[in-house]
């Protein structure tokens, strides 16, 4: 058997794993899902689950990255595309990835998502959640600097920093969105975008 096969059969295993589990954790949760039901599903032994991703906790860590690749390519779009002001660029970015986070996972999963990567946070799930999430900063980066070249926002602004500030703002409706139930998608796209709004008030009197 070459190389390019088995790195074919185990890339194949590998998504096979990923998608069982996204499942089971939509339907069943995430704390009453077992490796070895997992591996069932997946036509796999347990000992290949733990080969491939170490723990329950990796298996959701490789979600959130597959997640974002897709999630990535969709920002990316946007950065090629938008013409306008720099409020309605962050109200759009924020927009994909919350109707993106619902497409791939639901609230309680997120949840545990997020759960992990606070206990675990100078561990590796914490460590690897964090870098994901520089990527996604990086991309509200390339938008201001898209923004920048066309003249809609001044050269004068620290693209880096003012990234770090809307995705930091952006993450914690984030969170409450994914904290309650009772809110949906509209509901948080209008919190962001008052957030937005009244900062650029604030910025148009100083």
């Amino acid at each position: 058997m070459n190389q390019s096969l088995r790195e074919r059969q185990k890339a194949s295993r590998r998504a096979r794993i990923l998608n069982v589990s996204r499942k089971r954790f939509q339907e069943i949760g995430y704390t009453d899902v077992k490796i070895e039901d997992i591996a069932a599903d997946s036509e796999v032994s347990a000992a290949t689950v733990y080969n491939y991703f170490g723990t329950k906790a990796g298996i959701l860590l490789a979600l959130v990255g597959e997640s974002d690749t897709i999630l990535n390519q969709r920002l990316d779009e946007l950065i090629q595309s938008w013409t306008g002001e720099l409020v309605p660029a962050v109200l759009e970015f924020g927009r994909i990835l919350r109707r993106h986070a619902m497409s791939y996972l639901q609230k309680p999963t997120w949840r545990e998502v997020i759960a992990e990567s606070i206990l675990e946070g100078s561990g590796d799930f914490g460590q690897t959640y964090s870098a994901l999430d520089d990527v996604l900063v990086g991309k509200m980066e390339k938008l201001i600097i898209s923004l920048q070249q066309q003249g809609t926002v001044s050269r004068k602004v620290n693209p880096v920093a003012l990234a770090n500030c809307l995705f930091s703002l952006q993450n914690i409706r984030f969170f409450q969105f994914i904290a309650d139930d009772k809110i949906n998608l509209e509901e948080s796209d209008g919190q962001f975008r008052q957030d937005l709004e009244q900062l650029a008030l604030l910025f148009e009197r100083s």
